[in-house]
């Protein structure tokens, strides 16, 4: 399912397990991509903005967004609106409150749950709008939290 591009990519992982979930989630962005379009999943041509954020070479219009932690993979696809996904495992061990600090937010949340789900809806922001997380954006963000597995948040956004 995957171009050799990206099996290269595939075959850096140290662990086994990282490299499974990587192959599992960008073969399922091929074949809902390829979907979309209406083509098979190794006809799909990728290109990279300058921030990395990746778009569908010929797909006339149609946006998408690609995020995976731990055990789970989030897509979200949209025509002719940029969009962005971020699903993330809560973890305790690692500063969130710190992190968003560093990125300028202003009112921190206190709980684990609360840091993460500003964290998503900052990372699907930056996603969607093709930039670095330290930007800032004059967009106007359609953001919502999504429904996810026990233990990780995830959040989705649109620009317009």
């Amino acid at each position: 399912m995957l171009s050799e591009d990206e099996q290269i990519r595939a075959a850096r992982f140290h662990f086994d397990e990282d490299r499974v979930r990587w192959i599992r989630a960008h073969s399922a962005l091929r074949l809902i991509l390829a979907k979309s379009v209406g083509a098979a999943p190794l006809e799909l041509r990728f290109s990279l903005g300058p921030h990395g954020k990746p778009a569908l070479m010929g797909a006339g219009g149609l946006e998408f967004s690609l995020s995976h932690s731990g055990s789970w993979a989030a897509v979200a696809v949209a025509r002719n609106v940029p969009v962005g996904v971020d699903i993330e495992r809560i973890r305790e061990n690692v500063d969130m409150a710190a992190l968003l600090r560093r990125l300028g937010e202003i009112s921190v949340p206190e709980t684990s749950q609360e840091l993460y789900r500003a964290w998503t809806r900052r990372e699907a922001t930056s996603k969607a709008a093709g930039g670095a997380l330290f930007d800032r954006w004059d967009h106007d963000f359609g953001v919502r939290e999504l429904d996810a597995p026990h233990g990780y948040c995830a959040s989705v956004a649109l620009i317009g």
